[in-house]
């Protein structure tokens, strides 16, 4: 599925879109953060890498768009492309998040 399947059905429940991962390539990712600085705003969506380079979003966002919190910025991305946004499980999004760096402990007191 992806996201220019859902637009029918936009704004999603919070609790719908937040069972869902929004995943993209680099180029999609630059050009959100290119259509959000162009118009900036107290609400940011900021996509995390993945370990495979492609990006992700959690799909709660959709339950603002495409009016709400996130409707402003929605509206001003090439819905032609909204066809390259894979909507996946959350769970096999957060599978592909890179792994914690290990966290040094602080040295003991002397």
């Amino acid at each position: 599925m992806t996201v220019a399947d859902l637009l029918p059905r936009l704004p999603l429940t919070y609790e719908e879109g937040r069972t869902y991962g929004l995943v993209f390539d680099a180029a999609l990712a630059q050009r959100l953060a290119e259509v959000q600085a162009e118009s900036p705003s107290q609400f940011v969506a900021q996509p995390v890498p993945l370990v495979d380079g492609r990006y992700l979003l959690c799909g709660d966002l959709l339950s603002e768009v495409p009016n709400g919190l996130y409707g402003i910025g929605f509206g001003r991305l090439d819905a032609s492309r909204f066809d390259e946004i894979e909507v996946i499980a959350w769970d096999d999004a957060v599978a592909l998040l890179p792994p914690d760096p290990p966290v040094p402990y602080p040295p003991l007191p002397a």
